[in-house]
């Protein structure tokens, strides 16, 4: 079979901030041609699905934009709609959104040695080809429903907060919101209003602290649009914030011992009803789950019209929902704030590397890539936002922009060798995963807690160290790491 003579240089899977951000990378390198591949509709990735009620970010604004293009936001803690209006306009400023293929959902993605390229298969059956291929679908795409008995049998509508059912007038109905955790404390208050009866169904206790958010003001957007520069010190200080804050909190028992004492202060003043209070205490230490961020959550707990159930969920029914203590909640929608599967990166797409091994069975006991982002047996294949790469504090455009550069760096190592296919050595991940383990005993998030962050008691989707420390460690690329793929 002849080499395909419509092939290009590189083909990125996603067009969230990741699969965009290295777009941008390859124009502005001259790494050659490319095309995205994105399975919805437009681009965005979490910020186009995400449009729940409340939906916005919880990492302040100026460090939630790539480095390189600024944005005038319109609060400290943007709104979904203005991320996502920030994605779109970027994608056009830099020339990237006319090579994005939308609705095209990867079906399966193999290495062809004969050729040294990759070629794609996405759902309508058509097959593209690129010498390198990125993975930049992110951890937080496939929303994750239990799988509650009779969860089919429920007589009204129900939807994950991540495919929000905008046809759905919640005005005057009865409420069940599953879940407590990063989505559920955004979507409460903003429904709460509106709604008859809210009950919320919490399964652990998250620690959430005040949330900051106030609007920039005209002179402050002003001098971000035009003098992007004076934000610099506004950027750095949140920066460094970020990191002390997180590295303490995750690895220093005794400032998370602060940290706690604060946070029972903070509720101790706005939740004066102790069975409520005892209620919403977490029992693992802070840092161990996600740290929320909202002012309004428990003053919206508080309400007449709202309810804190703790008993866990026996079944749903076709009138609602069962609780194990028997007793049966009546309600008119469902809304699942249950979260991702995190673990399972790139799925349900099938990556065959070398040798007809799947990505799926080389991650089977653990997932896990060299710097978060190259796997033994899948050469010119790269993987961003990837294992142990997300961050407990802190933002992970910094992180995915480390990752870009590493890609690069990559790429461009691999053309001036003219190596058919560059691929990470299995001593190296070796080192690497020693290296995670080793960083991840002492943290926050092995501390007894079930998260997403762990699996068994392996932390598999977090950064140990501080940001700092991994954007040092990919600034250049270490070649006796990698080999040349035959």
């Amino acid at each position: 079979m002849s080499v395909p003579n419509n092939a290009v240089e590189v083909l990125i899977i996603g067009s969230g901030f990741g699969g965009l951000g290295m777009a941008i990378e390859i124009d502005r390198r001259r790494l050659g041609s490319y095309l995205i591949l994105e399975q919805a509709d437009g681009i965005g990735g979490t910020w186009r699905d995400n449009t729940y009620p409340g939906a916005a970010c919880d990492v302040k604004a100026t460090l939630y934009h790539y480095s390189y293009a600024p944005w005038a936001w319109s609060r400290t803690y943007p709104p979904q709609s203005e991320i996502l209006a920030y994605i779109r306009a970027t994608a056009d400023r830099y020339r990237v959104t006319p090579r994005v293929l939308t609705n095209k959902s990867v079906v399966s993605a193999t290495w062809k040695s004969e050729w040294g390229l990759w070629e794609v298969v996405c759902k309508d059956n058509t097959k593209y080809h690129g010498r390198y291929l990125v993975g930049a679908t992110g951890q937080l795409n496939r929303p994750s429903i239990p799988e509650f008995p009779g969860r089919d049998t429920f007589a009204g509508p129900q939807f994950h907060t991540a495919r929000w059912d905008h046809s759905v007038d919640l005005t005057g109905k009865r409420v069940a919101l599953i879940g407590s955790g990063a989505s559920a404390i955004q979507v409460g208050p903003a429904i709460a209003d509106s709604v008859s009866q809210l009950e919320v169904f919490q399964r652990s206790a998250p620690y959430v602290v005040p949330k900051e958010d106030p609007e920039t003001t005209r002179g402050q957007r002003r001098r971000q649009q035009y003098l992007p520069w004076t934000t610099l010190l506004s950027r750095l200080r949140s920066y460094v914030f970020g990191e002390l804050f997180g590295a303490g909190l995750v690895g220093k028992k005794e400032i998370r011992g602060k940290a706690r004492a604060q946070w029972e202060t903070y509720v101790n003043a706005v939740v004066r009803d102790s069975e409520l209070r005892a209620k919403i205490e977490p029992d693992y230490e802070i840092g161990c789950k996600r740290v929320l961020l909202a002012s309004d959550w428990y003053s919206t707990l508080q309400r007449d019209n709202v309810e804190l159930v703790t008993s866990g969920i026996e079944a749903i029914t076709p009138r609602g929902v069962k609780t194990n203590d028997g007793v049966e909640h009546d309600f008119d929608v469902l809304v699942y704030a249950t979260g991702f599967s995190t673990i399972d990166f790139l799925a349900p797409m099938e990556i065959k590397g070398r040798d007809d091994q799947t990505l799926r069975d080389a991650w089977k006991s653990r997932p896990l890539a060299h710097r978060g982002v190259t796997v033994p047996g899948f050469p010119n294949f790269f993987v961003l936002y990837g294992p142990n790469t997300n961050l407990g504090s802190n933002s992970i455009l910094f992180m995915l922009e480390s990752q870009i550069q590493y890609v690069a760096h990559l790429m461009r190592a691999a053309d001036d060798r003219d190596w058919r296919g560059i691929e990470v050595t299995p001593a190296a991940l070796e080192e690497w995963r020693s290296m995670i383990d080793d960083e991840s005993g002492e943290t926050a998030w092995l501390q007894g807690c079930q998260s997403w962050y762990t699996v068994d008691g392996v932390n598999t989707n977090n950064w140990p160290k501080s940001s700092w420390q991994y954007h040092q460690l990919l600034r250049s690329v270490d070649l006796t790491n990698y080999a040349n793929a035959s």
